[in-house]
This record gives structure tokens, sequence and C-alpha cells, in this order.
């Protein structure tokens, strides 16, 4: 019964808050954003639907239940820690609906951060969707005045799945129902308001408990949240700032020329909302002595504040101000004569911080202060302000400055003079902040730090290029002096368009960004958006070097972003995709094009749209050109590339590893020979040719293995109808990089008929080191392995099946040498081992000749 009855006060207390930030966002955002926030929120189809009715459930710290939720949402996986990586990058996530909250301890706090050479970002807490996309490429993160409320939670539970440092920081007791509670003025406010309140509290309280640390503006506030958390707190208070500095110095230039007390003594109080009522009462009986006995006195009080009735004798001499913005505040401070600040006694009020000492101070006005805490433990008392707890202690300070202009005017000077020196930006961020920083971790600077970036990586393990580099980076990530990055695109269909995730696959750190559904065919090879998603991810890891290799739609942005960051890249060849709009060198009617140098007025025929098509090998052109380096997977394509303007020496030949296979490898015995085909049902790997070729076939005891590459997704690309052949025919799952030896010990010839002039080939090389014959077209590098007659047969790319046919009879012919073939070759194969080595060096090469360059 109490867990009920705790849900239960629970949902109450998010109502009566989730109403108050109702009519707070209808004051900022208006009623038309407002209900148009609510409705996203409510059609959304993606994960938040299922928070929505999980609400309850997720009122609570970081629990398995919520990071599996969010699992449905992006991968959830374990990895190194933020901070253990992230360059020093602090996001701040802030409430920013009260401008002098927003001013001091926000704006101010990214001020205090750039003193330090730390980079800060600011965005308002109500933005889940940002905020989330952002903790992605950050390692602190300082909550500022956020309640726990579900999304919060959810973005408090995301920062515990990615390791980063947290914070909650606050400028008052809102946390703590006890200390707030010794404020009398909410016993002013409507009863309604004061139950929302209080509740509120609650949520803040459990905000503090979801975070690692606390900061606050005052010594009481640190050392509350310390003690509600048993976890540290720092004390970084408010200061000036350049602005503040600059409105102040202009101010003071203005009022310098006016003679003090000539027209009067004016006392001001900046009051700014009713809720100060109960805190000018603590000087009210002094301030009306002060009129009564002292026909020169005035009172000017900027903004809300209810005063007694008896004061009224005194209206010609009361001047109201409205609270505008926070030059014309200081403006109304400056041209008055002292400053006040009381404060009723409390736990509340010793947690303020002095703004009001401050901000006097700055324009060189004397101010009486309580002895609350911040004030008395930086105002000297009787020289650089005066302290008063009485209400005859507030006469004798307000009588000694009214009688006294000299001593008023050195006492506000002396009270400049000290605040210049103490609140000044760069030393408060030295004295104070830098504590904080000094606990932050820092990278390691003795690491290599290597980005690849490709379309695809784990859990999308598509396609070759993929393949090798989850391989590399497997074998990068073994060496304790390497770090391993990933840029890859997001498959989830439910993100919003360059949404980011961050999550870890094969020993890398993994950047997914979502890729837009519906795009241009510029943005498929320059996506200036992605450029940006590209840039933070660039300045929170800062790497070394940047490998490119298969970026068709993540484009070649990421080149000019490497380049403006002034980081080496390199581009690995997989394909044509950099000389050739249709990737393959394949025509439109499926037909290798047999161009060495590519020739604009021949492609102009093939491609939809031929000035485009000069516009685009200009775009990815000039990225290869400008690249630290160019890395091949075969000597055929380094020529291919040197026939098409590239020096040779810039292109260095990198074969593609093979998985080897384990030990106990053995292909299966079988009477029928079995035919494996791996290529997918595309006319330019010789899906059609395959399919005739076999057709032709008679009865001879052999058999096709189709290997359907989208049937692990539950559906199938592979169409047996028509298919008419007179020999069994098997359709499978693609085969992983844990199945491989599997698959190839069931068949015993490879066909590889493709129709272009392939990089590499990685298939034929994964048959040849597994003792698996091979038949393959003239496909370019796919070819540099095979010995003919020997481990293969090379035979013409053609459309006419008649080729492929006569090499499977052929092989037909030799059926019992196939049942004890073992390639002679193979230790010819290069492993990943071997390439991962022999990249690494080629790598550090880059990176050695960038630095002596840059030097």
């Amino acid at each position: 019964m109490q867990g009920i009855s705790g849900h239960i006060r629970r949902a109450t207390n998010v109502l009566h808050f989730a109403g108050r930030k109702l009519l707070e966002s209808v004051r900022i955002f208006g009623i038309r954003k407002t209900l148009l926030r609510i409705f996203g929120f409510a059609i959304n189809g993606t994960l938040w639907s299922l928070i929505a009715k999980r609400r309850a459930s997720l009122l609570s710290s970081a629990t398995d239940e919520s990071k599996a939720a969010l699992s449905t949402f992006y991968p959830v996986s374990e990895g190194p820690s933020a901070s253990e990586f992230m360059t020093r990058r602090v996001l701040i996530v802030a409430e920013m609906s009260i401008p002098q909250c927003k001013k001091y301890r926000v704006d101010q706090k990214a001020e205090l951060f750039a003193e330090l050479d730390i980079e800060t970002k600011i965005v308002n807490w109500t933005d889940f969707d940002k905020v989330r996309n952002l903790l992605q490429s950050y390692p602190i993160v300082i909550f500022y005045r956020v309640p726990a409320v579900p999304d919060v939670i959810l973005l408090a539970n995301e920062c515990k799945r990615l390791g980063i440092r947290t914070f909650w920081e606050v400028d008052d007791l809102i946390f703590d129902p006890e200390g707030y509670s010794s404020n009398t003025n909410l016993q002013r406010l409507d009863s309604h308001i004061r139950n929302s309140l209080l509740d509120g509290m609650k949520l803040y309280r459990e905000a503090l408990l979801l975070c690692d640390e606390g900061i606050g503006s005052t010594k009481v506030i640190a050392q509350v949240m310390t003690e509600t958390t048993g976890r540290p707190a720092y004390v970084i208070e408010n200061a000036l700032d350049a602005d503040t500095i600059r409105i102040a110095e202009n101010i003071r230039d203005k009022v310098t020329k006016r003679v003090p007390f000539e027209d009067g003594v004016t006392i001001v109080y900046g009051s700014g909302t009713k809720t100060h009522d109960v805190d000018f009462l603590s000087a009210s009986e002094a301030i009306y002595n002060v009129l009564a006995k002292r026909a020169n006195a005035k009172l000017r009080i900027i903004g809300e504040l209810n005063i007694e009735s008896r004061f009224g004798r005194f209206a010609h001499r009361i001047e109201r101000i409205p609270f505008t913005t926070f030059e014309g505040y200081l403006e109304s401070i400056a041209s008055a004569d002292i400053s006040i600040a009381p404060l009723e006694k409390s736990v509340f009020n010793d947690a303020k911080s002095n703004i009001k000492f401050l901000e006097a101070s700055i324009v060189g006005l004397p101010t009486v202060c309580s002895p609350a805490e911040a004030f008395s433990s930086v105002i000297v008392d009787g020289e650089t302000g005066l302290l008063a707890s009485s209400p005859t202690e507030w006469e004798q300070a307000l009588l000694s400055l009214v009688d006294d202009p000299v001593r008023a005017s050195q006492i506000g000077e002396n009270a400049y003079r000290m605040v210049r020196q103490i609140y000044a930006p760069e030393n408060i961020a030295n004295q104070q902040l830098a504590s904080l920083v000094s606990t932050f971790a820092s990278p390691n600077p003795n690491v290599t730090r290597i980005l690849l970036a490709n379309i695809y990586f784990s859990p999308q393990s598509y396609g070759g290029a993929t393949i090798v580099v989850e391989e590399i980076a497997q074998r990068f990530a073994a060496n304790k002096n390497v770090e391993v990055y990933i840029f890859t695109s997001w498959s989830n269909t439910s993100a919003g368009d360059y949404d980011l995730v961050r999550y870890s696959a094969k020993g890398a750190t993994v950047f997914a960004a979502k890729v837009p559904i519906v795009r241009s065919r510029l943005m498929d090879i320059k996506d200036y958006t992605m450029g940006q998603v590209f840039k933070e991810v660039l300045k929170s890891i800062k790497p070394d070097i940047v490998q490119l290799h298969s970026i068709q739609t993540l484009g070649v942005e990421l080149a000019t972003v490497c380049n403006d960051f002034d980081i080496p890249y390199t581009v690995t060849l997989h394909d044509a995709w950099w000389l050739c709009e249709r990737q393959f060198m394949v025509t439109g009617d499926n037909k290798f094009c047999n161009q060495q140098w590519i020739d604009p007025q021949i492609c102009s025929s093939c491609v939809q749209d031929s000035q485009f098509n000069r516009d685009r090998s200009a775009i990815v052109l000039e990225c290869l050109h400008r690249a630290d380096g160019i890395i091949s997977p075969s000597a055929y394509f380094k020529e291919l590339h040197i026939q098409n303007g590239f020096e040779p020496e810039r292109i260095s030949v990198n074969k593609n590893g093979i998985k080897k296979p384990l030990q106990t490898y053995k292909r299966h015995p079988s009477d029928r020979i079995r035919f494996g085909y791996v290529g997918g049902a595309t006319p330019i790997k010789g899906y059609e040719l395959v399919r005739k070729a076999f057709s032709d076939l008679p009865p001879c005891n052999v058999e096709l293995v189709l290997v359907d590459n989208t049937l692990n997704q539950g559906r199938s690309t592979v169409d047996l109808e028509g298919l008419n052949a007179s020999n069994p025919v098997r359709v499978v799952p693609a085969y992983t990089q844990e199945t491989i030896d599997e698959f190839f010990s069931q068949i015993d010839v490879l066909l590889f008929p493709s129709q272009w002039k392939e990089s590499f080939g990685l298939t034929v090389r994964e048959a040849l080191i597994r003792d698996v014959w091979v038949i393959v077209t003239e496909a370019g590098g796919a070819t540099e392995d095979i010995v003919p007659g020997e481990n293969g047969d090379i035979i013409p790319i053609s459309n006419n099946s008649i080729h492929l046919k006569n090499a499977m009879e052929n092989v037909i012919q030799k059926r019992e040498f196939l049942k004890t073939y073992s390639n002679p070759y193979k230790d010819n194969i290069q492993s990943f081992d071997n390439q991962a080595a022999e990249l690494f060096g080629y790598l550090e090469n880059v990176i050695a000749r960038h630095k002596m360059k840059v030097a």
C-alpha cells in the first residue's frame, strides 16, 4: 500500500508541476507554440509514446527498466565513460525563463569556462531532442534549475549510459523544502501556488539526486547539497561578466558628471518581485525614520514591492520604477546614492547570493546589507559596505551615509575596487571554477586516435567495405596505444533527420547519424548539415587522423570539416564512387563501360543529368585530391586512378584482409558439386548470368547455393520463379564473419561473374583461402590472387552467360579433383592482421608528415 500511495503522491506532484509549467510555457512561448509542442509530443509515434504510458515507472533514478525502454530507440551498449576519452567540453542544460538567473548562472558560467579555454554549449532543458543529441558528444553536463520530470529522468539515464559526468546547479534552496520553508515570503503567496511550489521542490531534489555532483552559488547551498546527497558540491559564486562590466563602465562615465547628494539623497532598493515584501520589512522601520528625520532623503523602488500604508506621508519622495532591462536597472541604481539589501534572517536567505551588493558596487554605490552569509563573508563592515541586523543598526548605518557624502562616496569606491578584483571573471574562473575543472579527467595524450568513417558499421554490417572497416577497427582497438572511433549512419526509422547516437561496437566508440530519407542527389555527395554533425564529433574527440572509407550519403563535407580543424584525412578506394556517379562504372543496361580515363562526354549518355555529373565529379575529386593519402585495395585500382590524374606516389596499395579459417576448418565432402553465389540479386554482380548458366546445365549432380543477403532482415530478394533449373537450388541467409567457415565448407566452387572491374573482390579471397575453386570474370582487382587453372578460372566480362556456363562445365569435368583440392597459393592471401598492421604504419606516417608540416 505504501508503494501505491507513493506513486500517487509522485503523480500528484508531477501534475501540480506540469500545471505550473504549462502556464509558464504559455507566458514564454505563447499559446500557439505551447499547443504545437504538446501536439507534437502526443502524436510522436516513436519511443516517446511508449514512455508516456510508463511515466510513473520512469519517475525514479536510473533504472534497468528505463534503460531497457531506451534500447528500443537506439543501441544500448557498455563502453568507456565520456570523460575518459572526450575533450573537455561542457553542455549546460538550463531553465532560462528568468532573465537574471540566465545571466548569472548560465551565460556567465559559459564565460567563466571560456576563461579556462573550455568550450560550452547552452540549451534549454525543454528541448528534449536537442539535448539528447548533444549528450552524445559531451563528457560533462550541468543541469541548471531543472526538475526531475520524466523527460529529464530519461536524459539523466542517458548520461549514465554514456558515462557523462553530471552536475546539478541552483542558486537557492528550491531543492530543500525545509530550508525553503524558512522564507516567510511564501506565506504571502496564494495557498495553491505555495503548495505547488513546495511539491515541485521534491522534483528538484530528485533531479539533484540523479546527478553525480552539485554546484551552488553560495557555501550554504553547496553544504545542503552535500548533506542531501552525500556527494561533493562546489561553490561557484555569481560574479561579474564582460557585459556587466561594459555596461557599468559606460554608466559610471555618465554619472561622474552629476554631483552626488546634490538633489537630495536617494536610497535605492531593487526588489524585482513582490516575494521580497518580508525582506524589506527588515529595514522598513529604519527607512521610515530616515525619511522622517531627513527631508532630503528619498526612496527609489525598482520592481514590485508592497510597503506599509504609513509610507504614504512620504509619497512625494518615493519613486517607483518598473523592472526593465538589466542596463536600465543598473542605470537606476547608479543614479541613486545609497543601495540597500535587506534580508529576513532565515536559512533560505543565508543561502542567497550577494547580487544586489555586486550590482551596486560595480557602479560605485555604497550598500547597507543584512548580515546574511553571502554579504558578511565578503563585506568589510565600514570599509566596503555596512552591515545591519536590527532596526537601530539599519537607521544608524543609513544616517551615517546620508549625513556624510564623502564617507558614502569612499565606501562606494572601495566596494567598486574590491568587486572588480575579487569578482572579475578571470578571478572567479581561476579561484573557484578551476577547482572543479581540475577534477575533470583528461584524455590520454599518449595514444593515437583514429576515426574511420563508413556508411555502415555494426550492427549494420552490410557490404564488403563494412566488413573491412569492422575488422580493422577491432585490430586497431586491440593496441593499447590506439583509440578507435567510427562515424557512420543510423538507420533507425523513428529517429529524426541528423539525430546522433553514440554506442560501442567492435572495440570502437561509434557515432551514428541519421541520414534523411528525403534527400536530393547532391546531398548524397555533399551534405552541409551532416558536416555539422561530424564537426561536433571531431570537436569531442579530436582525432589524430580520419580515414574515409565508403562515404556515400555521408558526403565529402566530412573532408571539409577535417580541413577546417587541420586534421589529416586519407581515403580508401573501395569502389569507383569517386570517379563514377553510378559507382561501379556500369551503364544503364548493366554493362561495364570499359573506360580507363573517365570521359565526361561518354558519361553524359549514361547518367540522368550530365551537368550534375560534371558538378558532382568536381566536388568529389576535389576532396580526393586534397586527401593526405589515398589507399587502394589492389594494384588494378591504383592504376585506374593514376590514369585519371592522380600521382602514383600519392596512392598506396593496402590489400584488404581476409578472416583466416579456423584451424579446424575443412570442406565437407559431397557427391554433388556445389556452386555458391553470394553477390546478391543485382545485375552488376552477375546474378542473371548465374541463373541463366545454371538453368542451361543438364541434370549432372550439381547444386546451386544462392545467398540471400536480405533473409536476415525478414524479407527475400531472391526470385526462383522462372529458373527452370534441372538441378537443385538452395537459398540460404547471408553468412557473417562468425559463420563464414560453415558456409564455405559446404560449397566447392564460388561463382563471381562481376560485371565491373572490382576494386578488390573480398568474397574471392574468402573462398580462395578456404580451398574453394573460383570462377571469376576479368574483374580488375578480383583476379589478382587467381592463378588460372590452379586455383580458379578467369572468364570475360560479358552479359552472355555462355562463358560462365562453359567454365562451370569444365569444373564439372574435374569432379574428382575438387574432392581433395587444396589451394597451393592460399598463403599469399593477406589476413586482416597483416592488413591492419600495414595500414596502421601508413597512417602513422601520414600523421608524422602532417605534424612536421604544421610545426
